[in-house]
């Protein structure tokens, strides 16, 4: 018998291979794990829309794209796998014109973009005429009548719902893929990030053993940070010398308060932000009404932040002030990314410090801290500890300082 089975591992090759079946046969019969929208095949599959005869596809850890549902939302050959016992795992295109007449595509390949052209994949290509045919045919149907049976149609409504909870876990998907922020140019795994992988007693005995400064003083700079927001409802309702001490530019209150401004970021070299806070420009102040005072921090509120923030600083990036007010304001989630710590910190988390927007310091900075253990599980040990842990994002700057 003359046989036409092939192993197909390069996406190209299963790429090219899918549009030739998807135009030699006339009726599909597929069951996928993931479906998505951004390769041609897909575009292919929207203009054959005819020869749909039964489609499945799953969409557990919400990988298949609502783009996908809502192209097939009103086609009855098209179902979904909704709730599946264990994971809805099969790869299986059957092109079919007859019994005797066809040709399967099986093996780890997805209905995704990633899966056409980025992907390691292994598929294997059966056809009508290789040994065994008419018992493979016989058991791929059955895997589509099986997983028919026990999928479901999508409503408008139940697809509204996936949607936004398919958007809310792009964050946990990208990073668990090393992805943040769209950005698939990833020179390190974050499980090698120095930052990202280190346990919590790691973080606190690098803290504890700074040598250019004292833990006890850093502390002090963020809790009179704090005591000053606490005491106001707007940044701008602070005397200029607080305003000033929670901006890293140099003030009257040292002798006062008995502690360093320059700790976590000294701005004293930014000339246009001493300006502005000397000014009290209301912009600054709006800005930092975006970021709540306590509770959890959205790149939503990052944004807002920064879109009043840039209304008064709209000439270039200025990264290093905008973000010594966030690490005063949050010191929990936010660092001051500065010259004396970006090349270090950038480096230990395995990213480009040269050309840091401040869409990438979201994308590139707070969403790895997000997945760091130290910041997940911190577990202090006494009162110095405890109030480290509630500024750990801001204690980055003591591990990666450079005089």
């Amino acid at each position: 018998m003359l046989s036409n089975m092939k192993l197909i591992i390069r996406p190209h090759d299963f790429e090219k291979e899918f549009h030739r079946l998807a135009n030699q046969y006339q009726k599909y019969y597929w069951a996928v794990a993931w479906a998505g929208i951004s390769s041609s095949p897909f575009v292919e599959l929207t203009e054959n829309i005819g020869k749909i005869e039964k489609i499945i596809v799953g969409i557990h850890f919400y990988q298949t794209h609502p783009g996908f549902i809502e192209a097939f939302l009103d086609n009855k050959q098209v179902k979904f796998i909704k709730q599946p016992q264990g994971t809805f795992h099969p790869k299986l295109y059957l092109f079919y014109n007859g019994p005797l007449e066809w040709e399967i595509l099986v093996g780890s390949g997805n209905f995704t973009e990633a899966a056409f052209t980025n992907n390691t994949e292994a598929v294997t290509l059966i056809t009508s005429t290789d040994q065994g045919a008419k018992e493979i045919l016989k058991s791929a149907f059955t895997l589509i009548e099986n997983c028919w049976n026990d999928s479901q149609p999508f409503t408008a409504d139940e697809l509204e719902k996936y949607r936004l909870t398919w958007k809310n876990q792009r964050l946990k998907i990208n990073s668990l893929s090393g992805i943040y922020g769209g950005n698939r140019n990833i020179p390190k795994p974050i499980y090698k990030s120095e930052v990202t992988s280190m346990r919590w007693e790691e973080f606190i005995a690098a803290v504890l053993n700074e040598t250019e400064h004292s833990p006890e003083s850093r502390v002090g700079v963020i809790t009179k940070s704090r005591e000053f927001f606490n005491k106001v409802s707007q940044f701008n309702q602070l005397d200029l010398h607080e305003r000033k001490f929670i901006a890293g530019l140099p003030n009257k209150l040292k002798d006062r308060v008995g502690m360093d401004w320059g700790l976590f970021g000294s701005m004293k070299g930014s000339g246009n932000f001493h300006n502005r806070i000397n000014e009290n420009d209301i912009h600054i102040s709006n800005a930092l009404d975006k970021i709540p005072i306590s509770g959890q921090i959205t790149k939503a509120h990052y944004e807002s932040y920064i879109s009043n923030f840039i209304k008064t600083l709209s000439d270039r990036t200025y990264l290093a002030t905008a973000s010594r007010l966030l690490a005063m304001r949050r010191p929990d989630t936010f660092v001051c990314l500065d010259g004396r710590n970006a090349k270090n910190l950038c480096k230990a988390f395995g990213i480009n410090h040269q050309n840091m927007t401040y869409e990438r310091y979201w994308d590139d900075i707070v969403e790895r801290i997000f997945d760091s253990d130290w910041w997940i599980n911190p577990k202090p040990i006494g009162a110095l500890q405890w109030q480290i842990s509630e500024a750990r994002a801001a204690f980055l700057d003591s591990l990666y300082y450079e005089e």
